[in-house]
């Protein structure tokens, strides 16, 4: 099993350990939220992926939104789960929802107006099709099938305020088979996507 899959199985792990076993630290105060994001599939494997520049690129884009709610806080640690869906096109369509436990650790100072955000979100993701491109020839190779994989959402949130509920994220949109776990696959696709999200 690799890194994907043992990170996803992990994450899934967790949430439903730490609220089961909810202690007089954690509190449960739900918040929520709303995404929309737009960027452009790869043509790298997740690692190579992450570092933007320089990536290669594919001809497919993706744009896409989701919902988030965190019933559990620990900290500055708050925990719950996220549901999303998106178009992928290009070089041709096909459509993805994903859902998963993600945790996010509310605001590092960086300055005065100036907060960070990271946050990781591990799952499964279901595909209409395998999109043309990488995954396709992914699936081709290992012999599988892409339409159930894993997700993983390794995300960093920017935001001008202490108390702002707009925030602008980058997040490596992330799919794969962990290592032919699921779908005979090992690897699927990576995109870079940039967007806002709308906390309530």
């Amino acid at each position: 099993m690799n890194i994907a899959a043992r990170l996803s199985l992990t994450a899934m792990i967790a949430l439903v350990a730490t609220s089961s076993f909810a202690s007089e630290d954690m509190t449960s105060e739900t918040s929520e939220a709303i995404f929309g994001f737009a960027g452009a599939m790869t043509k790298e494997d997740m690692l190579k992926s992450a570092a933007l520049i320089p990536v290669e690129y594919e001809r497919n884009a993706t744009i896409g939104g989701g919902y988030q709610f965190y019933p559990y806080r620990i900290g500055n640690v708050k925990l719950g789960g996220e549901i999303g869906i998106a178009a992928r096109f290009g070089k041709g369509f096909t459509g993805e929802v994903w859902a998963g436990p993600v945790a996010r650790y509310e605001q590092i100072r960086l300055g005065e107006r100036l907060f960070i955000t990271p946050s990781f979100t591990a799952g499964l993701s279901l595909v209409t099709d395998a999109q043309p491109g990488r995954e396709r020839e992914q699936e081709i190779k290992d012999d599988g099938n892409a339409n159930v994989l894993f997700y993983l959402g390794p995300e960093i949130n920017v935001s001008f305020s202490e108390d702002s509920s707009t925030e602008f994220f980058w997040r490596l949109h992330h799919r794969s088979g962990g290592g032919k776990t699921l779908g005979n696959m090992k690897g699927a696709t990576n995109a870079n996507v940039f967007g806002v999200r709308y906390k309530f």
